[in-house]
């Protein structure tokens, strides 16, 4: 047994030695001793002859599979850099027995193809992050516990940020939005994971709106339009919202926001902030919240809402915070200070409810170039606007828009009737986008002036409606309404003060009306001098001019002996002719004309 077992614990790879012994045996034939060895080695030989059977040669095969699979490995870890999973070769047994090849094309597709959409997510998750860096500009992120978001504490309990888009309740345009805006669901999780059941959303957005129960139901909106200032009695109303919730626990906070979540989102912060007295002046609010808000420190820049910053602080020092009543005027004209030949605005009046007045739609100002209506008084260095024979350009109550429209860029800004003077100068850098503008214009001011009103009319002007219905009994039908309601736009002039703020100032105007009174009166009155009755020719004539007067209106009187045909379109005038109509009574003063004008 102990032989076998020798024998069987022999390694088979000591094939050498077999092939010697034989070798020795086939040279030995005649020795006995030989015979009997080579008949021993007869069994090992058979053997010999039986290695491919035994698995020597396997050994080799092995050996290379694992080195396959060591550079299969290496591909795999390149591949996965590029988001490829190649599967590991399984052992051919395996295969055989699964049936299925992990190498098939099937499979490699499907991992190329995976690796190619996980690339590509990934790109355009990239692409999402920077585009939303650019809109938020120079406004501070919050990008703390895998959040990214357009997002500021302005305090601990108080938030700015930019609209919550990606939601199909906002519009199509406010889902487009939430590729390079806060994303609705990110905003929400981040609010439910830091502050889950404590905060309020505050939406001033009016072009934007969200489903409330988005934010389970805790949204208030107080909208006003972008760029633009919010009713003045919006302002307490929300301060005092904002208010409730805080003081309602401790750990509340009020999220504020607007599109950008800036200018606007600003103004109302601001005010909050005046209103719970973090600071005493609406000027440090301003700094505090600009400070915190952007990375440059320019967030609330807009003249008009820092204004209304500013009319808060009155508010709460005058009213008690409560919303003032509206003061009712009327908008006599503007003045033009330092202002040079290329700056020649339309209009526009407007209020939170539409327009109220524009140079492009009233009949005396739609049909004529803003050349045209602007009058310059070269002795006093301002351009006027006014509307002679009318007590005013609109009727103003509280909030109200003053935009010029000019060919090198509008700028406008936004008043209050309450919080203001009835005269009031403006310098250029109190208008926003002003300083967009093409063409600078250094010094440049503007002077607004109203009159307190009380909707009744005037005695001056019954008069002129009376005087005018009579004279309208006297006078021929026309066939063109426009010219007659001009006509009487023109006697208007004639006997009105546009700008004349008491009735002292009016002293002076009827002691020059009743001199030319003088001169065109009946026959039997002795005749004036001809140099006088030549000017007043000349003015009556211009005036007509202005006012286009029609072809069938009444002629000249007599005393000249001169007739002046009219002509059918309106010249552009000359500095001589701009002198000649500031040399009638006042019609375009504002009731501080220097006495010893010398035309």
């Amino acid at each position: 047994m102990a032989s076998e077992s020798d024998s069987s614990s022999q390694p088979p790879t000591e094939v050498g030695d077999v092939k010697t012994s034989t070798s020795t045996v086939s040279d030995q034939t005649n020795s006995h001793a030989v015979d009997s060895s080579s008949v021993e080695s007869t069994p090992i030989v058979s053997s010999s002859d039986e290695a491919p059977n035994f698995p020597k040669p396997t050994m080799p095969e092995q050996n290379n599979s694992q080195a396959g699979y060591t550079g299969k490995w290496a591909i795999a870890r390149i591949a996965s850099g590029f988001g490829l999973h190649l599967a590991q070769k399984t052992p051919v047994g395996n295969e055989n027995a699964s049936g299925v090849s992990p190498s098939s094309p099937s499979t490699v597709l499907h991992s190329v193809g995976k690796g190619l959409v996980d690339t590509s997510m990934g790109a355009v998750k990239a692409v999402q992050v920077r585009a939303r860096h650019m809109v938020s500009q120079n406004k501070r992120r919050y990008q703390e516990g895998g959040f990214d978001l357009d997002l500021t504490y302005i305090t601990d309990n108080i938030i700015a940020m930019g609209f919550p888009a990606g939601d199909l309740s906002s519009g199509i345009f406010g889902y487009f939005e939430g590729f390079y805006r806060n994303h609705m669901e990110e905003v929400i999780k981040f609010f439910e994971t830091h502050h889950k059941d404590r905060y309020k959303v505050y939406n001033l957005c009016s072009e934007r709106l969200y489903d409330a129960s988005l934010f389970a139901g805790k949204v208030a909106c107080f909208p006003f339009n972008d760029h633009n200032c919010p009713p003045i009695n919006l302002i307490p109303s929300f301060c005092q919202s904002a208010y409730s919730w805080l003081k309602s626990d401790i750990l509340n906070v009020v999220v504020v926001h607007c599109k950008a979540g800036k200018a606007r989102t600003g103004l109302m912060i601001c005010s909050l902030l005046l209103f719970l007295k973090f600071f005493p002046t609406a000027h440090e609010c301003i700094d505090y919240y600009n400070q915190r808000r952007c990375v440059d420190g320019k967030g609330l820049i807009l003249p008009s809402q820092i204004r209304y910053v500013k009319y808060f602080e009155r508010i709460l020092a005058d009213f008690n915070g409560e919303s003032p009543p509206g003061r009712r005027c009327m908008l006599r004209g503007f003045r033009l200070h330092e202002c040079p030949y290329w700056v020649r605005p339309s209009i526009t009046i407007s209020d939170h409810n539409g327009v109220l007045f524009t140079t492009k739609r009233h009949p005396k100002t739609k049909n004529l170039m803003p050349e045209d209506f602007w009058i310059r008084a070269p002795t006093k260095g301002i351009v006027v606007f006014a509307l002679p024979g009318e007590r005013g350009l609109t009727e103003l109550t509280g909030d109200f828009k003053i935009q010029f429209h000019d060919r090198q860029g509008d700028f406008y800004c936004w008043l209050n009737t309450t919080m203001m003077e009835n005269r009031v100068i403006l310098n250029g850098s109190d208008f926003d986008d002003f300083d967009k503008r093409r063409l600078p214009v250094p010094g440049f001011k503007v002077e607004i002036v109203m009159i307190d009103y009380d909707g009744t009319v005037p005695e001056k002007y019954k008069a002129n409606e009376k005087s005018n219905l009579s004279s309208a009994d006297c006078s021929p039908s026309y066939k063109d309404s426009t010219n007659s309601s001009r006509n009487k736009a023109s006697s208007d002039q004639e006997n009105d003060d546009v700008f004349s703020d008491s009735d002292d100032e009016d002293k002076p105007v009827s002691a020059k009306r009743s001199s030319s009174n003088t001169i065109s009166g009946p026959v039997t009155a002795p005749p004036p001098p001809q140099q006088s009755g030549k000017i007043d020719a000349d003015v009556t004539t211009l005036r007509k001019n202005i006012q286009q007067l029609s072809l069938n209106s009444k002629q000249q009187s007599t005393s000249d002996n001169k007739q002046f045909e009219k002509p059918k379109s309106i010249p552009n005038l000359d500095s001589g002719d701009i002198k000649a109509i500031a040399a009638d009574a006042s019609v375009f003063s504002f009731g501080d004309d220097e006495e010893d004008e010398d035309f």
